[in-house]
């Protein structure tokens, strides 16, 4: 997971706020798609949950403390602070081909399931210095980066088990791409100056088809491999 550092919301959305319907089943149109957008640019095309492309795998507006339902908070339904853009996790079309469920769709099946939901206990991406509550171990899980016992250990196994970080599909992309880091660092061990060429491209800025400046997948799993 990695912070999505604040950023002002669309102007569209501050404009628009009094007229919106109460109801998110009945927001549409232009302002919608502003935050969409918006979002997908300052998460740099990843999911805020598993960092997953949201352009391989769509996307959708997640409210990190639930719109309605279990642990809901309405009054957020349009604070934009509230708001991520997530992965289409469990999607038909992957659950079809044997994959299983993650991310913020996921996230709502978890909380209906356990009938619970504690936003105290949450780690949201939009939480400063979230990303240093997880660590990317080689077999391709996410674990809590805290000692057992404490706070910081507790919410990040928490956030871990509600939005499905740790699911067989999403174990075997971290997997794949470590074991693949682990043989080029190596490879370039006594190059420096081809290491740093090999953290830029893995860690730097691409470009989507559109032009948006846009990072690899499974950034923080990539990075935890240069910078332990």
């Amino acid at each position: 997971m990695r912070n999505i550092p604040p950023h002002a919301e669309p102007p569209q959305l501050t404009a628009d706020r009094p007229t919106l319907p109460p109801d998110w089943r009945n927001f549409h149109g232009p302002v919608k798609r502003a935050i969409r957008d918006k979002l997908y640019i300052h998460q740099f095309g990843l999911c805020g949950y598993c960092e997953g492309s949201l352009g391989e795998l769509n996307r959708h507006i997640e409210h990190v403390e639930p719109k309605s339902g279990i642990g809901a908070n309405p009054a957020r339904i349009y604070d934009y602070n509230n708001l991520i853009a997530s992965c289409q996790g469990d999607t038909d079309k992957s659950r079809s081909a044997g994959q299983d469920a993650s991310c913020g769709h996921f996230k709502d099946q978890y909380i209906t399931a356990h009938r619970h939901f504690s936003y105290a206990d949450f780690i949201s991406p939009r939480e400063v210095y979230c990303e240093r509550k997880f660590s990317y171990l080689l077999d391709g899980r996410v674990t809590p980066k805290a000692n057992p016992g404490t706070p910081d250990h507790s919410r990040a196994d928490y956030t871990i088990k509600v939005v499905g970080l740790n699911c067989h599909r999403l174990r075997s992309r971290r997997r794949r791409i470590a074991d693949r880091l682990i043989r080029q660092i190596a490879r370039f061990r006594n190059n420096p100056a081809a290491l740093q060429q090999l953290m830029n491209h893995y860690l730097g800025t691409h470009s989507d088809t559109n032009g948006a400046a846009v990072l690899l997948p499974f950034y923080s799993c990539r990075k935890q491999r240069f910078v332990p």
